[in-house]
Formats: structure tokens, sequence, C-alpha cells
């Protein structure tokens, strides 16, 4: 219990250190805001998270000022080293993007990230709280007294059996030993699987806390159909939200790329031509926002079902325009 509540207490230290280093792409340093200057840092609610936890607040740590600022240092470098090899460093994204100390209120750095506050709401699937490589098991019931490290890798890695962990030969003092390490994908980066996205094992995990045990067969309050065993179970309704959209998102590329084809060949007035041409837009930018979201349904699935939907009306509607017109032989002037 002593060395749990340690770990927690160090993790929302690490972050009080991120907060006051800023980082930009190119590795060339930004200086921190003025507002940060002075601004004095509480971990409020503490005590109840523990408790929550079943750890008693007062428990006394029995480590020495050496082994705590070891664990500190060791567990604010795993972060940044996660961090500064996603594509979040690559566009510029550093420490304080997220953890703006002036902006903090409630339970600080162990429940909230400050700026924006939408923010939050990422890092309960994207930066999931995992054990280090040394403590990892592949077995989920054994994981749930490691997983106290916030990821900071972000990428999801929508894969049905790929792992963020693999087991490799490394030599140690001269001998081969088999261990655990982060694995990477084909551009070198580590990523998230999608058993410890969405279905990982991990009670002190604050998000996991608040989203009544996640989808973990070992903490969730979900119902029955909402719990995965393993990692192709999670996979398997990934897909299920996943295909409609792709396949949808194909047909609206498709409908306006065939729609702009036909606006060249048929007759049509000037406020009809603007009715499609209005129709095409909108249904092209709801496209573009889907293809930039690049979640295809797995962020904010509703929403983006609907913004689908009323695409495809759009193009439904300016085909109905452009089959009311006229076939021209010869190629139609936009501007008459």
């Amino acid at each position: 219990m002593s060395t749990l509540k340690t770990t927690i207490l160090l993790s929302a230290l690490a972050c009080v250190a991120m907060s006051s280093a800023a980082f930009a792409q190119d590795n060339v340093p930004v200086k921190a805001p003025e507002s940060l200057k002075n601004v004095p840092f509480k971990i409020e609610g503490v005590d109840g998270f523990l408790q929550s936890l079943g750890i008693d607040p007062k428990t006394e740590i029995k480590l020495s000022k050496k082994e705590l600022r070891s664990l500190a240092e060791s567990n604010y470098n795993d972060k940044t080293a996660q961090h500064f090899m996603s594509v979040h460093a690559h566009h510029g994204v550093g420490c304080l993007s997220c953890h703006d100390q002036s902006e903090v209120k409630g339970t600080a750095w162990m429940a909230y990230v400050s700026n924006p506050p939408m923010k939050q709401d990422c890092k309960t699937c994207h930066m999931p709280s995992m054990p280090k490589p040394a403590e990892y098991s592949e077995d989920q019931a054994k994981v749930a007294g490691t997983a106290l490290y916030r990821a900071h890798m972000y990428k999801i890695n929508p894969s049905p059996d790929k792992t963020s962990y693999v087991r490799k030969e490394v030599k140690v003092g001269g001998k081969t030993v088999s261990q655990y390490e982060l694995a990477k994908e084909e551009k070198g980066r580590d990523f998230v699987d999608l058993m410890w996205s969405c279905a990982r094992n991990a009670p002190a995990d604050w998000t996991v806390f608040e989203g009544k045990g996640c989808h973990s067969q070992y903490t969730s309050k979900l119902e029955e159909g909402l719990v995965y065993k393993d990692q192709k179970q999670v996979y398997g309704e990934l897909v299920k939200w996943q295909n409609p959209v792709k396949e949808g998102y194909k047909e609206i590329r498709g409908a306006t790329e065939r729609i702009n084809k036909l606006l060249e060949v048929t007759r049509l007035d000037r406020d009809q031509r603007t009715q499609v041409l209005s129709y095409v837009d909108l249904a092209t930018q709801i496209a573009d926002m889907i293809e930039k979201d690049g979640s295809w349904g797995a962020h904010a699935h509703n929403y983006m079902t609907q913004r689908l939907a009323a695409a495809q009306n759009y193009v439904r509607k300016a085909q109905e325009i452009l089959d009311a017109g006229k076939f021209s032989k010869t190629a139609v002037d936009p501007l008459k």
C-alpha cells in the first residue's frame, strides 16, 4: 500500500515538473508564460482518491529522499520520452499545451489537465495508466497493482492482435534474458493497444474509476454486453462502429466527384447551379471533417453518424436537381 501511494503521489509530482518545462518543434525552447510564475500548486482531494482505492492516506512512505527523487525522475523521464516520440510533439504540442498550472482547478494532475478543457476527455482512451515494461504481465488479472503510470503515447493502434508490449531477448550482464519492452509501429513510435485503451485492468486510474470500470472484465460496472475479455472482442466492437462510417465516407466522396462531372454537361439555371454547388460544398466539408478526425466513428460516434447522414442528404438533393436538368453535348459555361 505504501508503494502504491508513493507511486500515485509521485506521478502527480512528475506532472508538476512537466508543467515547468515548455517544449516546441525542432527542440527550440519556449519560455513559460508569465502566468506560471509564483503560482501555488496544490493537490486537493488526494486523500479522497486514495481512500477510494482502499489506501489509508496516513500510510507512512518508507523511502529515503534519494529513492523518492529517483522514482519521481523515472516517472517524468518515461512520460517525456514517450511524448517526444509522438506526432503531438512533432507538430509543436508541448507540456504546457495541456498542463497549464495557472488553469488547474479541483483535483489537479491526477484527475485533470487544463488547457483547453476538452483535452480532459482525450486521456481516458489515449493516455491510459499502464505498467512499466518490467512490471508488465500478459495476464490482465495480475497487472492491476502495477498499472500506475499515465502513458504519453496518445496513438491508439486499432489492431486485433498488435499489443503495446512485446517480449524480446536482450543482453543483461553478459547473459541473454527475455523481457518486455514497449512495441513500436512502422515509424518507430510507441502506441496504445485496444485492450489498454478500452478494457484495461487499472483500478488506480482515475479515468477508469470515473468511467464505471470502463470495459474491463475485472473492474467494469457496465452491462454484460459492454465488457470485453480480450483485444479481439474490443476490435470486433470497434469495426462495427467504423465500417458504416468508412462506407458512408466513400459514398460521399464518390457522389461529390460524380456531381461535379455532371455539372459540366447539365444545363441548369443560375439558382439551380448555385443550390447544387452549395449542397456539394456542405457534403465535402463533412467528408473532410471525418477524414481529418481519423477515428472513423470511434470519436463521438452518434455525432459522426448524424453528420454523415446529413452529407448523404446533401448529395441526394444535389442529384435530384441535376436529374431535372437538361443534358448538353458541349461543356456548360458555369458563368452563364
